[in-house]
């Protein structure tokens, strides 16, 4: 009976859960809107709070908006399979109904959880610290990589830590902020970092910790020295966390010299979990890529905040982000490159750009090559994918300043030339400015310009393919190359920064227009007959390397358009360069050589020459039939060390546009002679920088004609100690096209602007000089300067004024006019010089926006008396 009864009770529990069905799902669906008002709700004053105040979800709150979404997607599903199965009292109906009763005692204690008595938000991470940061992409997936490593570290029996994911992931930006919080919490002690890099061995990584630790080691050879010193230096550290940041390969901690012990710990970022596992990292941390929401919140943010999409735009502009598969590089190279683009059919045609797009790349991971594939097919030209290939080239890291960039562009013929320097390098800088809006190159301060590690790695993929390009740069290549390395098909081939020491016989290479070898040993030389086939050569770059003699087989080199020797301090000869009439950028400073190479008179085509031989100079300066002839076609030149009296060599070169004259001897840069010379010298110079000769007494003795240096634009003269003065006023008054002089630590000058002589007919101190496009005026430690020129300058575009260390200067002879033009200036010394200072234009001081210095007695004075009395403070508290 008792058997029966339970029997007839369950029948009824089951009956009842199938009679009941509809009325559970209706109160499941009553607290459900409850809880996702709930959810709503928590969710603005989260978004709220973070943006407004800095704050962040507690780990708990997080946790119970991922089970709200887990609930919500359990009670659709319920929803969809009662839709299926009807009204029929059968078993599915029952199943069911025990559900639906299940999920209301789950979402009435979830709701009971989601109260949060003691609030919903914790403060940010820290952001302090030495260390410059970006934000953190993707609000979940980044804080929780940041947590995790953060929670490994605090862990007393962890000291190896290895972080590593994909390239572009964010391991980077994510260990700086580390690198921060380890600086402002400092219970871990110090921080160091040091990014590593692919061709990193012991030694510069024992270099770069050094560096970070203030540590002198480049002068230590020996390995074991170099250990011991550096493990004594980081055991008197006490506690510290090394942070190294990009590494390729696994290194022995004991032969870097990084000591054992639990107060030690080091992190490192890597693509590699093999590089973790050789490193013996005790916790291996993995950086995901974004979630789809996260992806899709950063692809809006760098589209634009301004750009709005179309409801059918916005589909496709989601479809974009899913294929980039979460990778923040990827994300942010796309959307850039998609910016400003609101017509559906480029959207359309993105999409299944990303979709059929196949790799065959070694070693890059499928999304990745995706990606960044696509944001190089969408450069608009093959023009400007041909520049920014050739920024492959170079090794890893590679800091390229933008002049070398573009004038490697227009040297491997990649900018069509113009037959005007200036706007093949306004094109360049087009180019440059293109690439860097589109993130396939970074700038860096100091106008250095990077690319990407992963990006080199595509381009290299790129022109691997066909194959066209050998690049084995910086990778520590050694010994001798012969002919096998050179593919018949290779267009272009980099060799530099390795530990070359010989290149041997006679490579077939027809279509080779590149070859890089700079900063090789080279020690050995190049065999005679290297050259013979290659015929197509436009660049050769043996710049830093320790070749004696270049090969005969270099005279046949038809094409060259750039020979790069500097820094070839053994160099003593260079064979005839008669041939090379397409040469236009040769640089042979820094070099050994002592007889001017044959055939320079025929380099017909030459632009820029680059020389600091005083023999070289001397021939080129000489009069008669012993002078060397400079191309009338040069529009750059740079000449050091020569031994002359003056350079009249130049007044000739009517297209020169730039000239840079270091540690020479000469008295006068021109010394012109009778005054019925009709040749204008100089005609289109426009910067001309003069440093570090000992007896310059000007720029020209004698007089010079009209439309001499009338097209000088900068002017730069520094420690040239003899010079008591820079140019007459004649000459002065005629530079209306000067925008920026710049005169610096010249121990003897008295005056910029030589005064006239007196009794001169043409004297009349109260003529203004007008200079209307000067926008920089510098004056730099001119400890006896009196004077800057006897009549007032008037200069209304200046913007810039910074006098610094000349105590003698009596007057600043400036007039802006009512021009309110000047942002920024420096005029530094004590106030009784300040006070002293006269003006011939009295609103002149007035409109300058100055800062003013004490001068070091002044400020010698301060410090000794602010030290007496707090010494009769203390004393007197005693």
């Amino acid at each position: 009976m008792e058997f029966l009864k339970e029997i007839a009770r369950n029948a009824c529990v089951q009956y009842d859960y199938s009679k009941r069905l509809e009325e559970s799902l209706d109160v499941l669906k009553t607290e459900m809107q409850e809880l996702c008002s709930q959810q709503t709700d928590i969710i603005i004053a989260l978004n709220t709070e973070e943006v407004v105040h800095g704050k962040k979800s507690k780990a708990e709150v997080s946790l119970w908006l991922e089970n709200v979404e887990k609930i919500t997607s359990a009670v659709t599903k319920i929803e969809e399979v009662y839709g299926k199965i009807g009204r029929d009292l059968s078993l599915p109906r029952v199943a069911l109904g025990k559900c639906v009763v299940k999920k209301i005692e789950e979402v009435v204690k979830l709701k009971e959880k989601g109260r949060f008595s003691e609030g919903l938000l914790t403060d940010l991470l820290p952001e302090s610290g030495s260390m410059p940061t970006t934000k953190l992409v993707g609000r979940t997936t980044a804080e929780r990589n940041l947590e995790q490593i953060w929670e490994t570290l605090m862990d007393q029996e962890v000291r190896t830590i290895g972080v590593y994911g994909m390239g572009g992931v964010g391991k980077t930006t994510i260990m700086t902020h580390i690198f921060n919080k380890i600086q402002s919490a400092g219970i871990l002690g110090t921080a160091i970092w040091v990014t590593v890099s692919n061709d990193s061995n012991i030694e510069r990584l024992q270099n770069g910790i050094a560096r970070v630790i203030e540590l002198k080691l480049s002068n230590e050879e020996d390995e074991m020295r170099r250990k011991m010193k550096l493990f004594e230096a980081l055991k008197r550290k006490g506690k510290f966390v090394i942070i190294l940041d990009d590494m390729w390969k696994s290194f022995p901690l004991e032969k870097v010299g990084i000591p054992e012990g639990n107060t030690f710990k080091i992190v490192l970022t890597t693509r590699s979990l093999n590089v973790c596992r050789g490193m013996k990292c005790q916790e291996k941390v993995r950086v995901e890529v974004l979630s789809e929401e996260e992806a899709w919140q950063l692809f809006k943010e760098k589209l634009g905040a301004d750009m709005v999409l179309s409801i059918e735009v916005e589909v496709l502009a989601k479809l974009v982000t899913k294929e980039c598969c979460g990778l923040p590089l990827g994300i942010i190279t796309v959307a850039r490159a998609m910016t400003e683009k609101d017509d559906i059919s480029e959207w359309r045609n993105a999409l299944e750009e990303l979709k059929c797009s196949t790799t065959d790349i070694e070693g890059m991971e499928d999304e990745v090559f995706l990606c960044l594939k696509f944001s190089y097919d969408r450069l608009k030209s093959d023009q400007i994918r041909a520049c920014f290939l050739h920024c492959a080239l170079y090794p890893e890291d590679y800091q390229f300043s933008a002049e070398e960039l573009i004038q490697n562009w227009m040297t491997e013929g990649l900018i069509d030339e113009m037959g005007d320097r200036e706007k093949e390098l306004d094109k360049g800088h087009t180019i440059l400015n293109g690439l860097i809006d589109v993130c396939v190159l970074v700038r860096k301060p100091e106008d250095h310009i990077v690319m990407h590690d992963l990006i080199r790695d595509l381009a290299i993929c790129i022109k691997r393919t066909s194959p066209r390009f050998i690049v084995k740069a910086g990778i520590g290549v050694r010994g001798s190359i012969g002919v096998e390395k050179f593919a018949e098909e290779v267009e272009k081939i980099s060799l530099m920064r390795n530990e070359i020491e010989m290149l041997s016989g006679e490579p077939n290479c027809p279509k080779l227009s590149t070859l890089l070898l700079r900063e090789n040993p080279l020690s050995a030389n190049i065999s005679h007959e290297f050259f013979n086939r290659m015929n197509s050569l436009r660049v050769l770059d043996l710049s830093k390397t320790g070749i004696e003699y270049l090969p005969e087989s270099v005279s046949n080199l038809e094409n060259l358009c750039m020979l790069l020797l500097n820094g070839c301090k053994r160099l003593r000869e260079v064979p005839s360069l008669a041939k090379l009439k397409r040469l236009r950028f040769l640089n042979l400073n820094e070099t050994g050589i002592k007889e001017v190479p044959d055939g320079m008179e025929c380099l017909v085509n030459l632009k820029e020459l680059y020389v600091s031989s005083a023999e070289v100079t001397n021939r080129i300066n000489a009069g008669g039939s012993n002078s060397l002839m400079l191309p009338d076609r040069i529009i750059k030149l740079k000449m050091e060390r020569c031994e002359l009296s003056s350079l009249n060599c130049l007044s000739r070169l009517q297209h020169l546009q730039s000239c840079d004259v270091w540690w020479c001897s000469m008295k006068w840069l021109l010394q012109i002679g009778d005054k019925s010379t009709i040749i204008p010298s100089l005609p289109s110079i426009q910067y001309l920088d003069l440093m570090d000769l000992p007896n310059l007494r000007g720029l020209c003795e004698g007089v010079s004609m009209p439309g001499s240096f009338a097209c000088l634009r900068d002017l730069v003269v520094s420690r040239c100690h003899v010079l008591e003065n820079v140019m007459s006023l004649e000459l002065f008054q005629k530079l209306q096209c000067l925008e920026s002089i710049c005169i610096e630590e010249c121990s003897e000058m008295e005056e910029v602007i030589k005064g006239e002589e007196e009794g001169d007919s043409n004297n009349n101190n109260n003529t203004i000089i007008l200079l209307p496009n000067l926008k920089s005026f510098v004056l730099n430690n001119l400890g006896k300067l009196k004077s800057v020129c006897k009549r007032v300058i008037f200069c209304p575009s200046l913007i810039e004024i910074n006098i610094t260390g000349c105590p003698w200067l009596k007057k600043i002879p400036l007039s802006f006019g009512n021009s309110t033009s000047v942002v920024s200036g420096q005029i530094k010394g004590n106030k009784e010089w300040w006070d002293a200072l006269e003006w011939d234009d009295p609103n002149t001081k007035t409109l300058l926006p100055l800062f003013q210095e004490e001068d070091e007695e002044g400020r010698g004075m301060k410090r000794k008396a602010e030290q007496v009395e707090e010494i009769a403070s203390t004393s007197q508290h005693q």
